[in-house]
Order: structure tokens, then sequence, then C-alpha cells
């Protein structure tokens, strides 16, 4: 047994004797546990001193290929499907093709699979022009370099009440709707400058960085202090973006298998809190994107 598991258990025996029985009185103790590290008891595992191989989890954060204009903050971009677009998205594929995935995972939600299954299989035989979308244009290319029978829908659909974050902004808080207007606007331009002068490897690399990802998770964040001690209409807005994300990581979890390697191809606004699950799972191992994308 490991000295943390040992002081946990002395930490227990002691209140018992103390106390007389397990759950009475406590006091102040300090004990250090190396985050998302404690394993569930029985663990056969553990015994055994065996473990079955992870599944290793690769999160690529995107942009939307297809732009259906969805997301909060707009940018423009450019047309995939021409040919200069094609030669750079290729480049990603044969990048992504080192990770050798065993499976893909794709925004778009379960309900939509016998769709997506037929769309597949009539791209495998021929008889399919991709759409624009990074689901078509990334995950079924990939898919059938490596002849995977399908691709995996992963998504959960959300609400998203941002409307009732700004109606209340500007009502009760003027500063905050100038604020958010304004990085909005900012980072809309950014994006657009990208769109225009780099490469989607250039892009997607910058976009899945730890310090891009923690700054666009910070931006819901921001929106949380949005009537916080008061109506919480922006800590609402958050907790549903939480729950969405979760019921994906959900759906990843059944999807997963002993020894997978799964891509998950995303939103990158979604890829900073799965992250965070995947690392904390301990069936699963979070792969860092960065060496599986092309540097121009």
């Amino acid at each position: 047994m490991s000295n943390t598991y040992t002081l946990i258990l002395f930490i227990f025996i002691m209140s018992v004797m103390k106390t007389g029985y397990a759950h009475s009185e406590t006091f102040p103790v300090t004990v250090n546990v190396a985050e998302c590290s404690i394993p569930t008891y029985p663990n056969p595992a553990f015994i055994n001193n065996t473990e079955p191989p992870k599944t290793k989890v690769l999160i690529l954060g995107t942009y939307h290929f297809d732009n259906p204009g969805l997301d909060m903050i707009k940018s423009i971009v450019p047309d995939i499907l021409l040919p200069d677009q094609q030669e750079q998205l290729m480049r990603v594929v044969e990048s992504l093709k080192s990770f050798q995935p065993s499976k893909i995972a794709v925004e778009r939600v379960p309900e939509y699979a016998p769709i997506l299954d037929s769309l597949y299989k009539s791209y495998l035989n021929g008889n399919h022009t991709l759409s624009k979308s990074e689901t078509q244009q990334l995950a079924f290319r990939l898919a059938r370099e490596f002849n995977h029978s399908r691709v995996y829908p992963i998504d959960h659909r959300g609400t998203f009440p941002i409307d009732a974050v700004m109606a209340y902004a500007m009502k009760n808080d003027p500063g905050f709707l100038g604020m958010i207007q304004q990085k909005m606007g900012e980072i809309s331009e950014e994006i657009n400058r990208r769109q225009r002068e780099w490469t989607i490897g250039e892009i997607l690399r910058q976009m899945n960085t730890t310090d891009e990802l923690k700054q666009s998770h910070g931006f819901y964040l921001e929106i949380n202090r949005v009537g916080a001690g008061d109506t919480q209409v922006g800590s609402n807005l958050l907790s549903q973006w939480y729950d969405r994300n979760i019921r994906i990581f959900s759906n990843l979890q059944a999807m997963a298998e002993s020894g997978d390697h799964i891509i998950v191809i995303i939103g990158s606004g979604h890829a900073h809190i799965l992250k965070e699950l995947v690392r904390c799972d301990s069936k699963m191992e979070l792969v860092d994107p960065l060496p599986y994308l092309p540097t121009h």
C-alpha cells in the first residue's frame, strides 16, 4: 500500500479511536494527493499489479471549415474546397496519420449516426463528394486511410443562453457589455487575420496551444461574472456549457476501449474542458496534438 493510502487509513483509524465512531468530530489535517490520481476500490488491476492499456485520446480543437455562423464570434473562412486549401488540408491529414488512430470522434450528435454512417460508406464506395465540414474533410479522410468502418458522433445538443446574458448586461452592467463586445471584435479580427495569412496547419497549431486554450476558456469565465450574486445569469450559461461538454465526454467514454487511439475533432471552444476530463480519467491518456500537426 502506498504512503498516501497508509496515511489516509491512519487518519481514519485515529478519528474513530478519538470519537468512538467515524462521522463525529473532525480535526484539521493536510494531505497532499496528486490531482486525479486516486483509484476506486476494489481495483483488480491494483491487486494484480497489472493494468489494461489506456485509451490514448488526442483532442484536436478546430474551427468550423464550413463556417455555419453558429459560433458566438464570427469569422471569414476561406473556401476549403479551393486547391490551395485542399493542399494545406492534406498536409494536416498526413501529419495526423502518424498518431495511427483506431477511432475518430466528431462533433455530431449520436442521433445523426445513421446519416453519418451512410455518407461515410458512400464516400468509401466513391459515390459521395465530401462537404466542406471538418467532419468530412478531416474525419472521413483519416478514417478511410485506416480502413475504419465508421466515424463516431459524440456531440450533445445543449442550450447556450447568451441572449439572456446580454439582455441583463444591457440593463444592469453596461461596462461588461462594452468590454465583451470589444473583446469579441478583437478576437474576430485576429481570427480573420490568421485565415488570410496562415496555413490551416499553422492555425490549428496555434489554436491547440495551452495558452490559447486557456484564453478561449477564460472568455466563458468572464461571462460567468454577469449577474453574480444576483440572477446568476452568467453562471447559468457557463453551467449549461459545462453540462454539454460533460455529456460529450460521456459519449467519448462509451465508445472508448482499452488500447484505442482516438482522435476527437471538435470545435476548439470544447477542448479545454474535454482535456481536463480526459486527463482525470484513470482509463485514458491525454495526447498533445501539436507533435501531430504540420508546422507550415
